[in-house]
């Protein structure tokens, strides 16, 4: 997909953080962009600054864990624009603090569950069979994290969600190849966003701050504070420089040039090489045939 100006892409989660990075950058390059966010005054904000770039661009409330809201999306972007080039899954959430598997709630499991894994399935039921319609080069980002690449205790629940959109974009890359169709897996490190503020978006009643919640650092050794706030909670293997904090705006052009070249991965920092060749290893050792 060389020449992007004039096409239309549908960005998830794209009031804040990566999400309006990538509606931005992508709108710097001439496209035509639909804001999607589940805080509308947010999409609103997005939404005008597009347009401030020279390109047509609205904007949809949307929760992608409600089928219903991301149909409501695709008819207004096919609405608007009569065909839909780009989609960026973007939207997603988790929790705070982190915590121990068996200390999560099944409410827990569900809402990110649901934001995460049905909100991309959402995504490519509605969108896919219409874009299959038209004529030309198509491309879908999905959003995983770089977490999926390395252990990190406390985070199952997240780290779940995020490997399920691995598996699924891998396999739908090969499904859509003869379709003109480039599937990119975005596998963020820590990027400076608000989601890790999350937790705002769900029900009173479901907040972790108004739940007793045992927060994953107290059962490990962590060096703890005077205040006893830990001050090391969580040992990440070989995590590097992936913990480095990236302006979310850096994340936007490389999603671009990910799109163009029509690459399947796109990792926002370096990968870590120990933990992924030690697992690579051990699953090359794994047969005891």
């Amino acid at each position: 997909m060389k020449d992007l100006s004039g096409r239309v892409a549908v960005v998830t989660g794209a009031g804040t953080g990566m999400g309006r990075s990538i509606a931005l950058s992508l709108a710097g390059e001439g496209v035509n962009v639909v804001v999607a966010d589940i805080e509308k005054s947010h999409a609103d904000s997005v939404r005008d600054e597009a347009a401030a770039l020279g390109v047509d661009a609205i904007s949809v409330a949307t929760d992608v864990s409600k089928l219903d809201q991301v149909q409501s999306l695709a008819d207004a972007a096919y609405g608007r624009f009569g065909k839909v080039d780009i989609l960026v899954n973007n939207a997603g959430v988790t929790l705070r603090p982190f915590r121990a598997v068996w200390d999560t709630a099944y409410e827990d499991f569900k809402w990110v569950i649901d934001v995460n894994i049905w909100g991309v399935i959402h995504g490519i039921h509605v969108f896919v069979p219409r874009m299959r319609e038209q004529s030309g080069e198509k491309h879908i980002v999905n959003v995983s994290s770089m977490g999926t690449l390395v252990k990190v205790p406390g985070h199952s629940t997240y780290t779940l969600t995020k490997a399920a959109v691995n598996g699924f974009s891998d396999v739908i890359r090969e499904e859509l190849a003869n379709d003109g169709f480039g599937v990119t897996i975005l596998y963020p490190g820590y990027v400076m966003t608000r989601i890790a503020t999350s937790e705002r978006l769900r029900p009173e009643a479901e907040k972790s701050a108004n739940r007793n919640v045992t927060p994953y650092e107290s059962y490990t050794k962590a060096e703890v504070g005077a205040d006893g706030t830990p001050r090391s909670p969580v040992k990440i293997e070989d995590a590097g420089r992936m913990q480095h904090g990236l302006d979310p705006n850096e994340v936007g052009p490389m999603v671009v040039k990910a799109i163009i070249e029509k690459r399947p991965y796109c990792l926002t920092h370096p990968a870590p090489e120990v933990a992924i060749r030690k697992h690579s290893d051990e699953l090359l050792n794994a047969y005891l045939g």
